[in-house]
């Protein structure tokens, strides 16, 4: 053999044998993974049939829970439609009509109230609801306003379902629909059903709607005319009904003094008088179960008899009444009685702090709590108390045309005008008055400088105007554009607004202002004759002495003249026109030194007044 054969062979034999190696390893490997394949493969079923058990056993026990617990079903079915009702709407872009909804929606709607086997009365629970059940009907309110159902009109149920479903709506909180379902009861399926109307009556409540409530408690005493809890509730909602009431109550045998003294004091509210059988009747209802609210009804009727010491010994006798001192507006109205007596008023400002701390009196309390700290000589204390009860209720347009009013008192122009400002809303009068009262003032500061600017009194007589544009009968607004008519020179129109605001409120300013017309006619009789009118009722504006110090100067009774300008300097040193009257009447009766101390101090405090420059010039 030759070399390359012997090669060749050597080489033929090393490459078969290793392919022979090869193939004896593969074999060896297959035959190994095929022995762990076939062990995994009997683990694996192994656990599958664990698994098969399991799952048997699970469901077995649902069989069993489904029978032990037939509400799951319905629950179940509930999730399930509303679910697929719920993606049909995603994968629809909100499309679905509720023709195509509507039997899946009340296969929902069934199997959720299947759960929920109650009367559908929620005024009276008969037990709490699943918060499953809860989960579902938000679900399901959130679908009917996906497919804009606005009502159960057309979902066929019957007049249990439907109370049913009204109870769960109220439960989440969707009254409308709630509504919607006991009116349908009421309306179309079972027309007089007292559940729906009591239900009705309660939802009319809770929304302030006390006209509906009436309605629908009216119409459950046209079912059971003898309930005594639907009488006294209509009494309270319907006054004009409450003599009929108490008297169907007295027929019934279960009237009661509280009855009789509610009716007492509703007759002497409508009435305005307090006459010996009204307080015979609430003391008869006293012996009989003494409140706090029959102490209360005491002390308003001695209050209307000007027996204001009975009347303050009736609100002690309520607050020493169990719970009687958290009971606010017995507060409130001991304010009331003492703020008039200056020795009490110490205890008069106790009593609406009380109040206010219990949020009772309203803001006419706030107000009142404000002037007792400025009458006890604690100014800043009442700011303080105006603010506070601006930043707690911003859209309180009294209480804050009141404080921007008490800082212009104070010589506070800008603070008065920011207050102002940052009114949220200027849906209220009373804002657009006060506008108006700051830019007169403005026209006075300007004015007393020598300077009348009518552009200001022309935009003040608009802001009065805006307050009239929202409520025509507002008699204050008509005052004050009557104040700025005869500022103008527009007498007639001026005496024609004034009627307006003398036929819409009693206040003797509108005889102080009809004074001023009276005097710029030269009628000066009929001036002393009104500035007297309005001096009998009104003891704290300056407007009164001011007008009769004018009266008195134009009948050349100088001395009272004086007295009067003096009283209102007294009050308000910066009352600039009084001043001036002071220093004119100073200069006829030769009493020049005084003349020019008046003038040096009101040219210390306004350096431009030109007619104080004019007056001194005139004194020296």
């Amino acid at each position: 053999m030759t070399p390359l054969e012997i090669g060749l062979t050597l080489f033929i034999t090393l490459l078969g044998g290793g392919i022979l190696f090869w193939m004896i390893q593969v074999d060896t490997h297959f035959r190994r993974y095929s022995r762990d394949a076939v062990a995994e493969r009997e683990v694996q079923s192994a656990r599958v049939s664990l698994l098969v058990d399991e799952v048997s056993r699970l469901s077995d026990d649902c069989v069993a829970l489904l029978h032990t617990q037939p509400r799951l079903h319905g629950l179940i079915t509930a999730h399930t439609t509303i679910t697929r009702l719920e993606q049909s709407l995603e994968a629809g872009g909100n499309r679905i009509s509720v023709r195509e909804a509507a039997s899946d929606l009340l296969v929902a709607i069934r199997g959720m109230l299947s759960s929920h086997l109650t009367d559908g009365d929620f005024t009276h629970p008969e037990a709490e609801i699943d918060e499953g059940v809860l989960a579902l009907s938000a679900r399901l309110f959130d679908l009917f306003d996906a497919l804009d159902l606005a009502s159960p009109h057309n979902l066929g149920l019957s007049s249990l379902e439907t109370r049913r479903l009204g109870e769960l709506a109220h439960a989440v909180g969707d009254d409308s629909w709630a509504e919607s379902c006991y009116r349908e009861v009421v309306e179309r399926i079972a027309p007089g059903n007292l559940v729906s109307m009591r239900c009705l009556a309660a939802i009319s409540r809770d929304g302030g709607d006390l006209d509906g409530e009436a309605h629908w408690v009216a119409e459950q005493l046209s079912q059971e005319p003898d309930d005594e809890e639907l009488l006294r509730r209509l009494s309270l909602l319907h006054p004009d009904t409450a003599e009929r009431n108490v008297k169907r109550l007295e027929a019934l045998g279960k009237a009661t003094a509280a009855d009789h003294s509610f009716l007492t004091g509703l007759k002497e509210r409508i009435q305005g008088e307090a006459g010996d059988q009204s307080l015979a009747a609430v003391e008869a209802a006293l012996e009989e179960n003494p409140t706090v609210e029959q102490y209360l009804l005491k002390a308003r009727l001695h209050r209307r008899r000007n027996e204001v010491p009975l009347a303050i010994d009736s609100v002690h006798a309520g607050l020493e009444m169990p719970g009687g001192r958290q009971y606010g507006e017995a507060w409130a109205l001991l304010s009331q009685l003492l703020e008039s007596d200056p020795k009490k008023l110490p205890e008069a400002l106790k009593a609406a702090v009380h109040a206010c701390a219990l949020e009772a009196g309203g803001t006419g309390l706030v107000l009142l709590k404000a002037d007792l700290l400025e009458r006890s000589g604690r100014p800043e204390d009442a700011l303080e108390a105006l603010e506070t009860a601006v930043e707690q209720n911003p859209s309180n347009a009294e209480i804050r045309s009141h404080l921007s009013q008490s800082h212009l008192y104070a010589g506070r122009r800008q603070e008065a005008w920011e207050v102002l400002e940052a009114a949220p809303t200027w849906s209220e009068p009373q804002l657009h008055i006060q506008k108006g009262r700051l830019l007169l003032s403005d026209y006075d500061a300007n004015r007393d400088a020598g300077h009348a600017d009518t552009d200001i009194l022309v935009k003040a007589e608009g802001a009065f105007r805006s307050a009239l544009d929202i409520d025509r009968e507002n008699g204050l607004a008509w005052l004050c554009v009557a104040r700025c008519q005869r500022l103008g020179g527009d007498l007639g129109e001026a005496s024609i607004s004034l009627n307006r605001s003398r036929r819409l409120m009693d206040d003797p300013l509108v005889a102080a202002e009809e004074s001023l017309i009276a005097l710029d006619e030269g009628r000066i009789n009929d001036a002393a004759r009104l500035i007297d009118e309005a001096d009998v009722n009104e003891r704290v504006s300056l407007v009164v002495p001011y007008v009769k110090g004018l009266v008195s100067a134009r009948r050349g009774h100088h001395e009272e003249a004086l007295e009067r300008f003096g009283e209102v300097l007294l009050a308000d040193p910066h009352h600039v026109r009084a001043r001036l009257n002071r220093i004119t009447l100073y200069l006829l009766m030769d009493d020049v030194q005084r003349a020019l101390d008046d003038c040096d101090w009101l040219l210390q405090t306004y350096p431009n007044l030109l007619l104080a420059k004019l007056r001194r010039a005139e004194a020296l």
